[in-house]
C-alpha cells in the first residue's frame, strides 16, 4: 500500500492551484490528487476574480501568462441601476465602474478549461493526477497517516497519506466524515440560478457614443457587471471562448422562492429590459442553480495534518466574487502548514491551526456582513454608491494589502490582526444597519429609485490612495487612518441622510472627530445622534477659534440643529453670555464650514 505525502481530493481550480503551489514550494513531496470526473467540461460558476485571486495565480502559481494567453482580463466590477419598473434602457441606467482598466489586475476564468490545463500542469510537475477516481471512503487518523479508499479504472485502491486535503467542493469528504455539522447560513438567506449563452454581443455592442464616451471607450463588456435591484442582483460575465454567464442571485426573504429551472429563470432575465436586449439572439448551453447559498464548518485546518479548502469548508455569496479569494487564503494556510511540517517544525503547527482557524473565520463573518441585511438596499444607486466606496477601501486595506505583504502566515501579525478584526466586524454590523435604515427612509419618502437614471460613478476614484502603496510592505499607521477616513465619511453621510442634518458629512471639524469606534459607538441612529456628534465637533470648533481670537474672551463654541436641520452657532464667555461681536461670529462660521474630504464627496 503505497502512502503519499499529500492526497488531495479533487481537481478543480482549489484542488489545482492547492497541488501546483505544493509543488512549486516543495518540487519533491509525493502528491496525489483524485478528481471524480472523468472528463472536465462543465461550466462552473465563479468565473469572475479580484485582485487578491489574481495576485495569488500571478505571483505565487506563476500563472501569469497563461492568464493572459488563454483566459480574459477582467476590467473591474461595474453595476447598473434601473428604474421601478425595471425597464430603463442601459444607457439610462445609473452606473458605478470605471473609465480604465484597473491598477491591479484580475480575470474572467472558463473554469473548465483552466481546470483541465491545470490537471496539465501538475502532471508535468510530477504530481498524480488521477481523473475518474472516485472517492469511496476517508479515515481521519489523529496519529497518521490517513488512509483513502478510492474506484479508479475498475479496480479498488487503499493508500496512505501523511496529509489529507479536501478540495471536493460542496461534497465536503471530510468535514461529513468528521462528522462536522454543515451549518447553513441563515443570516443571509439567498439562491442563485445561473446559465452559459453563445452569441450574447455584450455592453461594448451598444452603439451610443455618448454612453462609449463616458468611460473612455474601456470596455464594459470585460467587467463583471451586475444589474442591480431591490432584493436581488444579474450578472452578465464574459469568458473566453464568446461564452456569456449570466445570473441571478436573490435574496429569499425579499421576493421569495425566486426563479427556479431553465424556463423561469430565462423568463425572469428576459422580464428586465436592459437583460432582454443584451440576451437578444443568444444561443443556450446550460444552465445550473443552487436552491441556498451561504454555509460554512467550524474547522478549516488542523493540526492533525488534513484541512478544507474552497466551498469543502465554506461558501458565502457571489456578489463581489470572493470564492477564488477565499480559495487562495485556504491555499496559502494549508501550504504554509505542510512546509511547516515537512521542515521538521511540526511543534509550532498547533498555534498555526489556531491563529490559521481564527482569521478564515474572521474571513467569513467580515465577507457574510457584507450582504447580510443588505439586499433589499441593493437596487438604490443613492445607497449602495457610499457602500460601494467603503466596501472597495476595506477590501483593498484590510485583504488585498495583507495578502501582497505575506502576512497571512505571520503568526505575529495574525494575533493583531484578529484583536482589531473583531472590532471591525462590530463596525461592519453597525454600518449596515444604518444602510438598511437609510433604505426604509427612502422608501417611506418615495425616493429609492430617485437616482436610478442618468448618474455616473468612476469607482475607482474612491481607492487611489492606495494604488501604489498596495505592495510587499504593510504601512499599518496609513491602514488605521484609512479606515477612520473611510468609517467616518460613511458614517456622517448616512447620518445627514437619515436624521436631517444637511451639509453634515463635507465639514473638516465633523470629520476630524470621528473614526472607527464612534461610528460603533453611535450606531443606533437615534434622534439625539446629531447633538453627539455636534457636540464633539463643537470641542473642536471651540480649541480653534480660541487659538485664534485669544483676547475675545471665549469659552465655549455651541452648535445646536435647528428645526429645519441647519445648524446655528452660539459663542458664549466664561460668564455664560453670548459673544455678539461680528468678526467672532463670522469667524466661526467660516471654521464650523471650511470643508473636508469625504470620501463621499470624492468626484467618481
Amino acid at each position: 500500500m503505497r502512502t503519499y505525502d499529500v492526497v488531495i481530493l479533487g481537481s478543480g481550480i482549489a484542488g489545482g492551484f492547492l497541488t501546483r503551489q505544493l509543488k512549486l514550494a516543495r518540487p519533491d513531496l509525493s502528491i496525489l490528487v483524485l478528481e471524480s470526473a472523468e472528463k472536465i467540461d462543465d461550466y462552473k460558476v465563479g468565473e469572475s476574480t479580484v485582485e487578491v485571486a489574481a495576485h495569488y495565480m500571478i505571483r505565487k502559481l506563476n500563472l501569469g501568462t497563461y492568464l493572459y494567453q488563454h483566459q480574459l482580463p477582467k476590467n473591474g466590477l461595474r453595476f447598473f441601476f434601473d428604474n421601478e419598473s425595471e425597464d430603463l434602457p442601459l444607457t439610462e441606467m445609473s452606473e458605478i465602474g470605471s473609465d480604465h482598466m484597473p491598477y491591479h489586475p484580475s480575470f474572467q476564468l472558463e473554469r473548465a478549461r483552466l481546470e483541465r490545463d491545470l490537471i496539465t500542469m501538475n502532471r508535468e510537475s510530477g504530481a498524480l493526477v488521477l481523473t475518474g477516481a472516485k472517492v469511496t471512503d476517508v479515515s481521519i487518523n489523529e496519529a497518521g497517516p490517513h488512509t483513502v479508499w478510492y474506484e479508479y479504472q475498475g479496480e479498488k485502491v487503499e493508500v496512505r497519506a501523511r496529509w489529507l486535503c479536501d478540495a471536493s467542493g460542496r461534497r465536503q469528504l471530510v468535514a461529513r466524515k468528521l462528522g462536522q455539522k454543515i451549518q447553513k447560513e441563515t443570516r443571509l438567506n439567498t439562491a442563485a440560478g445561473w446559465a452559459r449563452y453563445w452569441n450574447v454581443a455584450g455592453l461594448d455592442a451598444v452603439r451610443d457614443h455618448a454612453w462609449r464616451s463616458r468611460v473612455r471607450y474601456t470596455s464594459r463588456h470585460l467587467s463583471t457587471n451586475h444589474m442591480m435591484y431591490d432584493g436581488y442582483w444579474i450578472w452578465f460575465i464574459p469568458l473566453a471562448g464568446d461564452l456569456m454567464s449570466v445570473g441571478v442571485v436573490y435574496d429569499k426573504d425579499r421576493i421569495g422562492p425566486g426563479p427556479r429551472g431553465r424556463d423561469a429563470f430565462e423568463a425572469f432575465i428576459k422580464s428586465h429590459r436592459s437583460s432582454r436586449d443584451l440576451m437578444e439572439g443568444a444561443v443556450f448551453e446550460d444552465y445550473q442553480g443552487y436552491a441556498h447559498l451561504p454555509y460554512h464548518v467550524e474547522t478549516f485546518f488542523s493540526a492533525n495534518r488534513w484541512g478544507l479548502t474552497g466551498e469543502a469548508g465554506a461558501f458565502v455569496d457571489p456578489f463581489y466574487s470572493p470564492g477564488s479569494d477565499f480559495i487562495a487564503t485556504a491555499n496559502e494556510f494549508l501550504t504554509s502548514l505542510i512546509i511547516t511540517d515537512f521542515e521538521g517544525k511540526s511543534n509550532e503547527l498547533p498555534e498555526r491551526e489556531a491563529l490559521y482557524n481564527a482569521f478564515y473565520k474572521l474571513k467569513y463573518e467580515a465577507t457574510l456582513r457584507l450582504y447580510s441585511k443588505l439586499y433589499p438596499i441593493f437596487g438604490s444607486y443613492e445607497i449602495y454608491r457610499v457602500k460601494y466606496l467603503l466596501d472597495f477601501n476595506n477590501y483593498y486595506n484590510l485583504v488585498v494589502w495583507p495578502f501582497m505583504a505575506d502576512k497571512l502566515t505571520n503568526c505575529d501579525w495574525l494575533r493583531e490582526e484578529l484583536k482589531f478584526g473583531d472590532f471591525v466586524l462590530r463596525a461592519q454590523g453597525a454600518i449596515a444597519d444604518m444602510f438598511a435604515k437609510w433604505g426604509e427612509t427612502l422608501r417611506k419618502e418615495g425616493r429609492y429609485f430617485a437616482q436610478n437614471q442618468g448618474h455616473w460613478a468612476n469607482g475607482l476614484n474612491g481607492v487611489v490612495q492606495f494604488q501604489e502603496k498596495l505592495g510587499p510592505v504593510l504601512d499599518e499607521n496609513f491602514r488605521k487612518e484609512e479606515l477612520d477616513k473611510a468609517y467616518s465619511s460613511v458614517f456622517a453621510t448616512v447620518v445627514e441622510n437619515v436624521l436631517g442634518a444637511p451639509g453634515l458629512s463635507n465639514r473638516r471639524r465633523v470629520l476630524s472627530e470621528l473614526s472607527l469606534p464612534h461610528v460603533v459607538m453611535l450606531k443606533d441612529l437615534k434622534d439625539g445622534t446629531v447633538e453627539q456628534i455636534l457636540k464633539r465637533a463643537s470641542v473642536r470648533l471651540t480649541r480653534d477659534l480660541k487659538s485664534e481670537l485669544p483676547s475675545a474672551g471665549i469659552e465655549r463654541v455651541s452648535l445646536e440643529k435647528n428645526n429645519g436641520g441647519d445648524v446655528q452657532i452660539r459663542v458664549t464667555d466664561n460668564h455664560n453670555s453670548l459673544i455678539e461681536e461680528a468678526a467672532v461670529l463670522a469667524r466661526a462660521k467660516e471654521l464650523w464650514d471650511e470643508p473636508g474630504q469625504p470620501l463621499t464627496q470624492i468626484r467618481m
